[in-house]
């Protein structure tokens, strides 16, 4: 069962992402049809972030402590990396052309999650090879 709760959460992701970038839903509560693309896109984008977790770490879970990274001191710069290159697909999708095919939020939201993932890989950066290592 576990195997295709990974691939369930993933499509179904896609498909509620998919949601945000058409304006078929229903209005929501203040009559705003941008309200209910919203959520659908937040629901969207939790089930991937899910499904990504547990393919990464072989568990179901939300938070990736640095437990369960095998090499944080080697990866932590692919992932401070991955998250400057969010942050700079939120900063063209805010201020050139590709935000007109994207919804309004859309450039807060990938600011937030790149912010996010830079933050995790400082973090694991300060643990493992920073400051705030531990000495054995």
């Amino acid at each position: 069962m576990e195997p295709k709760r990974k691939e369930i959460t993933l499509v179904s992701g896609l498909v509620f992402l998919s949601f945000s970038l058409f304006e078929f839903l229903p209005a929501g509560p203040w009559l705003d049809a941008s309200f209910s693309r919203g959520i659908s896109g937040l629901i969207g984008l939790s089930l991937i972030y899910l499904s990504w977790f547990e393919h990464v770490f072989n568990k179901f879970g939300v938070i990736p402590s640095i437990e369960l990274w095998e090499h944080p001191e080697a990866t932590w710069k692919k992932v401070v990396g991955i998250g400057f290159v969010i942050l700079g697909l939120a900063w063209a999708s805010g201020n050139t052309s590709l935000g007109e095919a994207l919804p309004e939020p859309a450039a807060m939201l990938l600011m937030l999650i790149g912010l996010l993932i830079a933050y995790t890989g400082f973090y694991a950066f300060l643990v493992t090879d920073g400051p705030l290592k531990e000495e054995e």
